[in-house]
């Protein structure tokens, strides 16, 4: 096969200036709402960042899959999977928000009411500020550390085309996800679930690690679907190829619903009075209606379209579907972590403020500039490595 090395075709570069717009105002609006609002910052803040770094950790994961597993669809998406990973150390920096709300976002840090609290009393040694924010920076530094590794592996490999470098990614890809699925099961329990301090689920943990994967699958279809119109992904793709990430996309859609409902059944039938008000806060008023969509664009529209070969075949049916399911993994967060702001009350309010969008809107286009301009720095696929030109050649 021919080898080509073009970069990022302009139809996706020229994105960067509107995201940095995007990104600039959506901050500004944030800025304005600190001052007029400053709880309700935070608690937009943190799903925002909830969001919008589930893609970059859920790229990590999708990423190490593939150096496992090899395969044609990890070679269309695997520069937009390592250009998601290189964000880490900005979304380090993004948490520091968090860390200095803390006492407007996690009830668990009012030591007056940690003290007349046998619950929050005796999860103290664990649910505390310091240590929390010790895990925080360890997880960051564990996520950097294999992601800065597996794209110098990775570089090197296709410069050198060497074996041995190949098993290494394969090697540390099997141990890199035991260990992110351990920090990523820990990093929603200290992010998301204990602001419900009283509530647990084991289900939790993979749930969220299902949902970054699906968020990172998505994303990363988005953006080969909008470059396939341009070479190179014009030369080699073919319907199969996108066929597999509509498959995969399709996979842990399936895997999604799976565990949410599995949680959601065993903490129903057991009835247990400290797990129940975890979804009675979501399943009433306002929250209602979102868990029903939630259900329906979430879980059965991508299903059955998905199932229609056609669909997934064709690049612009393919990526409109991954956009939608990128809008609904947004939808979902909101529902998994707004709610949680009231967890004294049986019935949380539903309301939407104008600083949500503004925060996802600000983060969000901040975090896709840098994305597109780690893009620009390598060739959009690794022609270099042999195994890749036999994936390519695949259908």
């Amino acid at each position: 096969m021919k080898r080509v090395e073009h970069g990022v075709p302009a139809s996706v570069s020229r994105l960067e200036t509107p995201a940095l717009i995007a990104g600039v105002i959506g901050l500004a609006l944030c800025a304005i709402g600190a001052f007029l609002n400053t709880t309700q910052f935070f608690r937009s803040y943190l799903v925002a960042f909830i969001f919008v770094s589930g893609i970059a950790i859920g790229s990590l994961g999708v990423l190490m899959i593939q150096f496992l597993t090899g395969g044609a669809w990890g070679v269309l998406i695997r520069r937009c999977l390592e250009s998601a990973t290189r964000t880490f150390p900005l979304l380090a920096i993004a948490f520091i928000p968090i860390a200095l709300g803390m006492r407007n976002l996690y009830i668990w840090t009012d030591h007056n009411l940690v003290a007349h609290d046998h619950v929050l009393h005796a999860k103290a040694p664990y649910l505390n500020v310091t240590f929390f924010l010790l895990r925080t920076v360890f997880y960051f530094a564990i996520w950097i550390i294999i992601s800065t590794l597996l794209n110098r592996w990775s570089k090197q490999h296709e410069e050198t085309s060497s074996p041995w470098l190949g098993l290494r990614l394969r090697n540390a890809s099997a141990a890199g996800l035991l260990v992110m699925a351990i920090t990523m099961t820990f990093a929603s329990i200290d992010w998301m679930m204990s602001l419900e301090p009283h509530w647990y689920s084991t289900m939790y943990g993979i749930s969220f690690i299902i949902g970054n994967c699906l968020s990172a699958l998505a994303f990363s279809s988005v953006i080969v679907v909008l470059m396939s119109r341009d070479e190179p992904i014009s030369l080699v793709a073919k319907p199969i190829h996108f066929r597999d990430l509509g498959n995969l996309i399709f996979a842990f859609v399936m895997l999604w619903a799976y565990t949410a409902f599995s949680q959601f059944m065993l903490i129903w039938y057991a009835n247990i009075r400290e797990e129940v008000p975890w979804y009675t806060r979501r399943m009433n008023g306002g929250w209602g209606t979102i868990a029903a969509l939630l259900i329906v664009f979430h879980f059965f529209l991508p299903f059955f379209v998905l199932l229609i070969r056609a669909i997934k075949d064709h690049p612009r049916s393919l990526g409109m579907v991954a956009l939608f399911v990128i809008f609904m993994r947004a939808v979902d967060v909101f529902w998994l972590i707004a709610p949680g702001f009231h967890p004294e009350e049986a019935h949380a309010p539903f309301s939407i403020h104008w600083l949500d969008p503004a925060a996802i809107l600000g983060l969000g286009g901040l975090w896709f500039f840098f994305f597109l301009r780690f893009l620009r720095r390598h060739p959009v696929l690794p022609f270099n490595e042999e195994f890749v030109q036999e994936a390519l050649s695949h259908g």
